[in-house]
C-alpha cells in the first residue's frame, strides 16, 4: 500500500496524462495553515476506473419495500466506496456532512463552518489511487465554490476505502481572506454544539406536513448508490452535484427554521436517498404517508424506484399546518424548491402513492378537509 506521503505528494500520471498538481498542493490551497511542505516523492501511474458496461436494470415499484430493507440493512459503514463514480461520490459526503450540521445546536451559518477530511485508502486495485486523485481533485473544488476552508485533511493507508469528514467552526481568517467578503454567510460569534437541536423523529401530528427539500437541481440517477450496490448494479451514472449558489441558499434558509424552532422534525437526505432518509424519521408507531406526485412531475421521472434511492442531497423536514404558509414564503424568497410529499399516520411504515393530483390540489384538499372537521 501507498503511505500516506507517496499519496497526497506523488506526482500523477493518470490515463497517460501527467497531472499539473499533487492532492496536498490542492487541499492546501483550502488552509490557512498548509500542513506538510511539498517533497519529492515517485510518481503514480494509474487508470481511471470505469464504470460497468451499462445493462438494462428495470425497476420494479411494487418492489419499494424491499429495496429500502435492502438498504437499511446494508448501512453507511458497509457502502463500497463507488471507485468508478469517486468524484460526485465526494460531493455528496460533503454535502451529507454539511446537511447533518444544519441539525445541531448552536449559532452558526454555513460560511462559519470548516471540513476535516481523512481519506482511509486501499491503494492495491488498479484504478484506486486515480480514483483518490479524483476525490481529492473534486473535494477541492467543491469546497472551493461554497466559499469554505478545510481545517484539516489526511491519508491513511487503510483495507477498505472511505471518507470520514468533520464540520469543526473555522475560527480564524488567513492573510487572503476579505472579512467583507465573507459577512454575508457569516454570523457574529457563531457557536456550535455536537448535540442536536433539532429532533429527526416525527412527532404524531397528522395535520403536519412532511416536505422534501433538494439542496441540488441535478437528474435523479442512481449511479453508484447503496440501492445499486445492493442490486449489484456498477453501471450507470451519478447525480451531477455542484450546484454551490443553490446549495448555499437551501442551507441558509433551513437553518434560520432551525434556530427558529419552526420545524417539528429534520432529516437529512444523503447516501440511501429519500426513502432511507424518511425511513430513520418514522418510530414503532408512526409512519407516514407520501405523494410523490409533484416530485414526478418537475422531474420529468416516471418512475418512483430512482426518485427515492437516487443519492441527491437535501433535507426531509416536518411543521406543523399553522406555519405552512410561513415556509412558503421563506423559501419562495430564497427561490428555494419544495415538495410537500404528506402527513404523518399511525403505525410503522411509509405508503408510497404517485397521484394526479399537484400539490396545490392536494393542500386545497387538506384546507377543506380540515374547515369540515370545524363545523362539525
Amino acid at each position: 500500500m501507498l503511505e500516506k506521503a507517496e499519496a497526497l505528494h506523488g506526482e500523477y500520471v493518470i490515463d497517460g496524462v501527467r497531472e499539473e498538481l499533487s492532492p496536498a498542493r490542492m487541499l492546501n490551497s483550502l488552509c490557512s495553515a498548509p500542513q506538510a511542505a511539498e517533497f519529492p516523492a515517485d510518481p503514480i501511474i494509474d487508470e481511471t476506473p470505469e464504470p460497468a458496461a451499462a445493462r438494462l436494470l428495470e425497476f420494479d415499484d411494487a418492489q419499494i419495500g424491499t429495496y429500502l430493507e435492502k438498504v437499511m440493512a446494508l448501512g453507511p459503514r458497509n457502502h463500497a466506496f463507488p471507485m468508478a463514480f469517486s468524484a460526485p461520490y465526494t460531493r455528496l459526503l460533503i454535502a451529507q456532512a454539511l446537511i447533518d450540521t444544519l441539525w445541531k445546536r448552536g449559532h452558526f451559518r454555513l460560511g462559519d463552518l470548516a471540513l476535516s477530511m481523512e481519506w482511509k485508502w486501499n491503494s492495491d486495485a488498479l484504478g484506486n489511487m486515480a480514483a483518490f486523485y479524483r476525490s481529492a481533485q473534486s473535494a477541492a473544488d467543491y469546497i472551493d465554490s461554497l466559499g469554505l476552508r478545510l481545517s484539516h485533511y489526511s491519508y491513511q493507508p487503510s483495507k477498505t476505502s472511505h471518507i470520514e469528514i468533520s464540520t469543526p467552526l473555522f475560527r480564524s481568517l488567513g492573510e487572503d481572506d476579505d472579512p467583507l467578503e465573507k459577512l454575508p454567510f457569516h454570523s457574529g460569534n457563531p457557536w456550535l454544539s455536537g448535540s442536536r437541536e433539532q429532533p429527526n423523529t416525527l412527532v404524531h401530528d397528522p395535520k403536519s406536513w412532511i416536505i422534501y427539500i433538494p439542496f441540488e437541481s441535478c437528474d435523479y440517477r442512481l449511479g453508484g448508490s447503496a440501492l445499486a450496490q445492493t442490486l449489484d448494479f456498477a453501471g450507470g451514472t451519478a447525480p451531477e452535484i455542484g450546484d454551490a449558489d443553490y446549495f448555499l441558499d437551501c442551507y441558509e434558509v433551513i437553518r434560520e427554521l432551525v434556530e427558529d424552532g419552526i420545524l417539528l422534525a429534520g432529516e437529512t437526505v444523503g447516501a440511501g436517498g429519500l426513502m432511507a432518509a424518511l425511513r430513520k424519521m418514522c418510530g414503532f408507531r408512526t409512519g407516514a404517508e407520501i405523494d410523490l406526485g409533484d416530485l414526478m412531475r418537475a422531474t420529468g421521472e416516471k418512475g418512483r424506484t430512482r426518485l427515492l434511492f437516487s443519492e441527491v442531497p437535501g433535507a426531509l423536514i416536518q411543521l406543523r399546518d399553522s406555519d405552512y404558509d410561513y415556509l412558503d414564503a421563506e423559501l419562495l424568497l430564497q427561490d428555494v424548491s419544495y415538495y410537500p410529499l404528506g402527513h404523518v399516520r399511525s403505525g410503522g411504515g411509509i405508503d408510497v402513492l404517485s397521484s394526479e393530483k399537484n400539490g396545490l390540489q392536494t393542500i386545497l384538499e387538506s384546507l377543506i378537509q380540515k374547515s369540515s372537521e370545524g363545523e362539525d
